[in-house]
């Protein structure tokens, strides 16, 4: 009988300290994530027939959701890195000026406040959730025209 209690003693003890360790919550799979179309045109100077809806509206240039992703909720979504053609002083101040919202949806104000040069601003994406992090390299381009 004792050896029976010295037992139970055992297999409660192995149990609390082997329950007693940090694990991982969920999953975050990346590998297919993107956007579809993968770059959006700004107009510096907006086309007046092209670009009547949002010069009287102030709209945004607005992506899609980002696609292509899997893991479990909630997922965030944040602005890892912009690289530019303009160069790394026009990459930062497009940078403070471009946000993202719930989906990984990307916006750029059609007033912004930092004026940048025409070319091409690529964004990279980082996806994240309670215990994994990964970021999505050169997700969606903005060509900025003239």
């Amino acid at each position: 009988m004792k050896k029976l209690w010295i037992m139970y003693l055992l297999m409660f003890v192995g149990m609390v300290l082997g329950g007693c360790h940090e694990s991982t919550v969920g999953y975050l799979i990346t590998k297919d994530a993107s956007y579809n179309p993968d770059s959006i045109v700004i107009r510096l100077t907006p086309d007046p027939s092209l670009d009547a809806m949002r010069i009287e509206s102030k709209a945004p240039w607005v992506s899609l959701r980002m696609e292509g992703y899997v893991g479990t909720e909630p997922i965030s979504f944040s602005i890892d890195d912009v690289s530019s053609t303009a160069g790394d002083e026009a990459a930062l101040l497009f940078k403070e000026d471009v946000y993202i919202r719930g989906g990984g949806v990307l916006l750029y104000p059609f007033e912004p406040k930092n004026k940048i040069p025409a070319g091409r601003y690529t964004v990279s994406v980082r996806v994240t959730n309670e215990d994994w992090s990964e970021v999505v390299k050169d997700a969606l381009t903005f060509v900025v025209k003239p």
